[in-house]
């Protein structure tokens, strides 16, 4: 009796890298209606914005008080002199306008705080789905956890139709918040598991392109739709259209893998091979996850906590990855949370900051490609400084253009090329042992941060000014205690993490608490 001849074994990376290494048009065209809900996104995160609209139309006063306030229309550029002066809605003026806004039906003409927390309290809802994303998709997969999340998004946006009441539309956006942020990380994830390694960094910046695209779509519904509950009928139409395609695609062959579904793992990548006229036949392999053959990786808590305790240059990088992810949230929603205010409408604004994103999103691949990740999120974010700090200078030119209106059109260049590189670089850092713990932190505190967004964006004076500027050179400065990840493999362990960072010239500080906890009986790294 012959006994069967071993099965060749190989890497899904591998794989995965052996397929997709020549990318063709409907291999694209997949990935990019993968990507749809990207647009969605963008849709879902500034709708308050464009539902919640201040009026800075002209307006017909009704009262002699108004009369002697207001003396021509661009006075009400400065909403000031209606609230400061106890102006009232319908008593003393009426704005002459032919669509309708919530701030307008419920009164919050003057009560900007309330309309700020219609659009921070979305971010909660986010941090709720972040909590329960990582079990989510390690139970059930990508595909479901997304399908569960596109479903109470679109179902929060359908009670929209018929909201009148302030709290209710504060329940709906935490549900949107939820819904969006939980299909938004399963879409990509999904994408980024397909994705051969070599063409990350492309995919990256495309995707902030995608996401850059839901600004001219959420301007348009906003703009043609007068009535703002039926504004969100536009966005469902909108949100099916990017996510209805995706439900017909399998679930990640990674997923698959790790709840020992093998066969169906090869059938999807032998699917993925035809797509890409490679052909590719796993019958007779073996297919395994990982190559790391080391010891196996301890998942508790404490077992977490203890590797940082052993190597303080992981603790470091970790409070670095902390503080980057909240400051350039806290800039990059509290940029795009002003262009509401930015002009005579949200439109025109909305529509140049979509311009300078993209040229973000280009500049993003050929950074990388000459300066390396780290320093180019480093160089960003001193530019970002530097507009900040030169935007507290008062000139203005015209009655629509300042010195500090033009610098918000080239600092959030600067804000979204550090904030898209964030999700490649940052990635990259973290062990695999701990990217998981590292992610799930540094996105929930990410988050909270993007809850102050719309309140920085709706303070004034120099102040906020000044501060960013600061927040923004702390994180360029602390960017260079980082090590360079481009062409690097990815750490697999805590002790890869201070082998890189000695490789690089970088100090570790690992020696002396190695020597401690070798008296304790504890293997020297």
């Amino acid at each position: 009796m012959v006994a069967d001849k071993p099965k060749e074994q190989r890497t899904i990376d591998d794989v995965i890298n052996t397929v997709g290494r020549r990318p063709n048009l409907l291999w694209f065209t997949i990935l990019t209606v993968a990507m749809g809900w990207n647009v969605a996104s963008a849709l879902n995160a500034y709708m308050i914005q464009f539902t919640g609209f201040i009026p800075w139309d002209p307006i017909t006063c009704l009262s002699d008080n108004c009369s002697q306030l207001i003396h021509q229309p661009s006075d009400l550029l400065n909403i000031t002199l209606v609230c400061h002066h106890g102006l009232v809605l319908g008593e003393d003026y009426t704005w002459d306008i032919t669509r309708t806004s919530l701030a307008v039906e419920w009164d919050l003409i003057c009560d900007h705080d309330k309309i700020t927390f219609l659009e921070s309290i979305y971010f909660v809802g986010g941090m709720v789905s972040l909590c329960m994303a990582t079990y989510l998709f390690d139970m059930i997969g990508r595909r479901r956890v997304c399908i569960i999340g596109a479903s109470v998004n679109m179902l929060a946006v359908a009670l929209g139709i018929v909201c009148h009441k302030y709290y209710f539309m504060v329940g709906i956006r935490m549900l949107q918040g939820f819904g969006n942020f939980l299909t938004y990380s399963g879409c990509y994830i999904w994408v980024l598991e397909f994705m051969p390694e070599k063409y990350r960094n492309y995919y990256n910046s495309y995707s902030m392109m995608l996401w850059t695209a839901g600004y001219p779509l959420i301007v348009a519904l906003g703009y043609t739709i007068k009535q703002w509950n039926y504004i969100h009928i536009g966005y469902i139409g909108v949100f099916a259209l990017c996510f209805l395609p995706f439900t017909f695609f399998p679930d990640s062959p990674r997923y698959l893998l790790s709840v020992g579904r093998e066969d169906d793992a090869k059938a999807v990548l032998e699917r993925y091979g035809r797509i890409t006229n490679t052909t590719i036949s796993l019958k007779d392999v073996k297919l395994i996850g990982s190559t790391n053959t080391k010891k196996e990786i301890e998942t508790t808590f404490t077992s977490k906590m203890s590797e940082y305790k052993k190597h303080p240059a992981l603790a470091l990088e970790l409070v670095i990855q902390c503080y980057l992810w909240c400051s350039c949230c806290l800039l990059y929603y509290g940029v795009n949370y002003g262009w509401g205010s930015f002009g005579a409408t949200p439109y025109v604004s909305y529509l140049l900051a979509a311009g300078s994103e993209i040229v973000a999103y280009i500049f993003l691949v050929l950074f990388i490609k000459f300066f390396g990740r780290r320093n180019t999120l480093a160089y960003s974010l001193m530019a970002s400084s530097a507009c900040f700090l030169l935007s507290v200078i008062p000139w203005q030119w015209t009655e629509s253009w300042s010195l500090d209106r033009l610098l918000a059109l080239i600092v959030i260049i600067w804000i979204a090329l550090a904030f898209a590189l964030l999700f490649l670089y940052l990635g990259e850092l973290a062990p695999t042992s701990l990217r998981g713990f590292t992610l799930a932190l540094c996105g929930l505190l990410a988050r909270l941060s993007a809850f102050s967004g719309p309140y920085f964006a709706n303070s004034s004076g120099s102040g906020k000014l000044i501060c960013a500027s600061v927040m923004a050179a702390v994180g360029a400065g602390l960017t260079f205690f980082l090590p360079e990840t481009r062409g690097l493999p990815i750490p697999a362990e805590a002790a890869d993490v201070s082998e890189r960072r000695k490789s690089q010239g970088l100090r570790v500080h690992d020696e002396r608490w190695t020597t401690i906890y070798e008296n304790h009986g504890v293997d020297k790294v």
